[in-house]
């Protein structure tokens, strides 16, 4: 662990995460229509019924849906951001945003940080909820490193540094990948309720591998 404290630092990670979210947010509040973004958004949601009961799926849905609305619109976030970006005042600039033929971009910009704000929402439900449906699993995963670095202990031969290394590192790895699927806009399709998924999998693997291969005390 110290290997990956070493590597990644945590100012280090806070930078490439502050980096990913400037860039993500430029690029999709300004350059995405906003219906796209709202459509992809429905099609991430409604396939997500596709791996887990209808019950299950009605449940987070709700929970989302009322996280959002208590956290979001309540809260006062909505209509801040509306304030913030929408000019009310000047009946000149209103007039002109009324008469601009298409999506004026500081409509696409406040109808896209609504959208993101459910997006971030809804996705940590899911990491939520799968992370409790895998519980057993990285449980398991974990015991099995812990019980492999065990036996290795009183093994002469001593635990590759560059394994050691690779491993640790992909922890990192994956909380990048974390952040930047809260982000990202659903680029999979149908296939988007997968990803967490299959993130969650290779997270625990990595866990299993970081335990099993952390250097031994000479």
């Amino acid at each position: 662990m110290s290997e990956l404290i070493k590597d990644h630092g945590v100012s280090k990670l806070l930078s490439l995460f502050l980096l990913i979210f400037t860039v993500s947010i430029l690029v999709i509040l300004t350059a995405m229509p906003s219906s796209l973004f709202q459509k992809e958004m429905e099609t991430e949601v409604k396939s997500l019924s596709v791996l887990i009961s209808e019950t299950q799926w009605l449940a987070l849905t709700h929970e989302v849906e009322s996280t959002y609305t208590q956290s979001y619109i309540r809260s006062g976030v909505q209509q801040a951001v509306e304030d913030a970006l929408l000019p009310s005042s000047d009946y000149k600039i209103k007039k002109i945003i009324d008469n601009f033929k298409g999506e004026f971009i500081l409509n696409r910009v406040v109808n896209n940080i609504h959208i993101l704000s459910y997006q971030m929402v809804y996705r940590l439900s899911m990491m939520k909820f799968w992370i409790w449906i895998m519980l057993p699993f990285f449980f398991a995963l974990i015991y099995d490193g812990y019980m492999v670095r065990k036996i290795r202990m009183y093994e002469p031969r001593q635990i590759s540094i560059k394994g050691s290394r690779i491993w640790t590192r992909s922890i990192v790895y994956m909380l990048v990948f974390t952040f930047c699927y809260l982000l990202i806009p659903n680029f999979l399709g149908q296939k988007a309720p997968w990803y967490p998924v299959l993130m969650l999998l290779l997270t625990g693997l990595a866990l299993r591998n970081t335990i099993s291969n952390f250097m031994k005390v000479a």
